[in-house]
């Protein structure tokens, strides 16, 4: 590479520990919820202004092709390289440096911040060692991320070819006097900063996003229960397929389906139990989603797929309560808007209520669509259902209006 050119931040990732006896199967190969761990630090390069690439790997390691193709896709410039010499070629004085460590899964919302200047990031040293860090003095270790001048890798000339890239940069830096950048110990509690060392380590920080995600998720009302109950029991199973949250939103489809067919054939008590199976599995969806969206860059970004899912849910309900109630009307110019009109109070009255109804303890049955699809049903079996679903909306807005009128007049003594 020519020299003199204007400066550039170049990425340094590593898949050189190996996880199998012939080093071409690699601790960075490994798949956390999802994405391997050197596609997920890719990404954090590319978050932190990476221009190109260097690869520290032997040519034959499995999932290379992949690595360098996605890093191609994304705009870098990328090399492999199999030593410090190799490094050395490809990087000038003014280039400015990011090493990740091997196989570091690092949350993006803590590391982000780090990674705007030069820095050595650093654990404790007794949480840190019992999680894989490598030590740096009595008192820390490395956290698997260094920012540093290009001008400090021609050091590594003066050091066998075969030295660890990684570990030799680190001890250039500290000796160079980079600033130490701390991470909080309770992130490797948390398993928002860790070295994935083999299948365990994976497994554990899957479950411990699991169980995040359903503690933020858990709810009172029967729906969320269930949903919670079911992600808790099968979740870490369906993290062992690669995109699990992408497989429960597609099998959504299928109670979708089914309740519009059911209900185009008036069948309406299986309708709305076919909706009240397809809220839970969106709901079971993005429980999913929320623990295998941790720890990456995409969690910072705002997510669609649970707002218009729970918007097709809502449209599903307006369709087959409406239809349903449309036995009870007598003959008429008008009488046909009266299904309708009361299906659609009740679906716009469960979305306001879910957000704005004065008494907080109640939104969460708003949400719930499993639990009223559930008494729509068994309102229909008891041939109840426009009495239900009529009683259902008078009475929450009689109690919104006197929350309401209460507060007013209130506020105006």
């Amino acid at each position: 590479m020519a020299k003199g050119h204007i400066g550039l931040r170049i990425a340094v990732l590593s898949m050189l520990e190996p996880l199998a006896v012939d080093g071409l199967l690699t601790r960075a190969g490994l798949r956390v919820n999802g994405d391997t761990v050197v596609e997920q630090q890719l990404e954090l390069a590319l978050a932190a202004g990476a221009k190109r690439l260097l690869i520290l790997a032997d040519r034959r390691t499995i999932g290379l092709d992949d690595l360098v193709a996605e890093a191609s896709e994304g705009g870098l410039d990328v090399r492999v390289v199999a030593d410090a010499p190799g490094l050395c070629s490809e990087v000038t004085a003014a280039d400015d440096l990011l090493v990740i460590g091997d196989a570091l899964v690092a949350d993006p919302v803590l590391a982000l911040p780090m990674l705007a200047s030069s820095g050595v990031v650093t654990v404790p040293i007794e949480q840190g060692l019992a999680a894989g860090f490598e030590r740096i003095d009595a008192e820390n270790a490395w956290g698997g991320i260094l920012v540093i001048p290009g001008a400090l890798a021609e050091r590594l000339r003066q050091l066998p070819r075969d030295c660890d890239v990684a570990s030799s940069l680190l001890r250039i830096a500290l000796m160079a006097g980079v600033s130490v950048r701390p991470v909080d110990a309770g992130a490797i509690e948390q398993m928002r900063w860790a070295i994935v060392r083999n299948e365990a380590d994976v497994q554990a920080i899957e479950a411990h996003r699991l169980r995040l995600s359903l503690a933020e998720a858990r709810g009172r009302t029967p729906g969320r229960a269930l949903a919670g109950f079911l992600v808790a029991r099968f979740g870490n199973r369906l993290f062992e397929a690669d995109r699990s949250p992408a497989l429960v939103w597609w099998a959504a489809l299928v109670p979708v389906a089914a309740a519009m067919g059911l209900a185009a054939f008036a069948i309406f008590g299986a309708a709305f139990f076919c909706l009240a199976l397809s809220w839970l599995m969106v709901r079971s969806a993005m429980i999913l989603d929320a623990a295998e969206r941790q720890g990456k860059i995409s969690s910072a970004l705002p997510d669609r797929r649970p707002m218009l899912a729970l918007l097709g849910i809502d449209i599903l309900l307006f369709v087959v309560l409406g239809l349903a109630l449309t036995g009870w009307t007598e003959e008429g110019t008008t009488a046909w808007l009266t299904p309708w009109c009361v299906a659609l109070v009740f679906v716009c009255l469960a979305r306001l209520g879910a957000v704005s109804y004065p008494i907080l303890r109640a939104r969460p049955y708003f949400e719930d669509r499993f639990s009223q699809a559930i008494v729509l049903q068994f309102a229909l079996l008891g041939d109840g259902l426009a009495a239900i679903a009529m009683l259902a909306v008078m009475i929450v807005m009689l109690i919104w209006t006197g929350k309401l009128t209460l507060g007013t007049l209130a506020g105006g003594n």
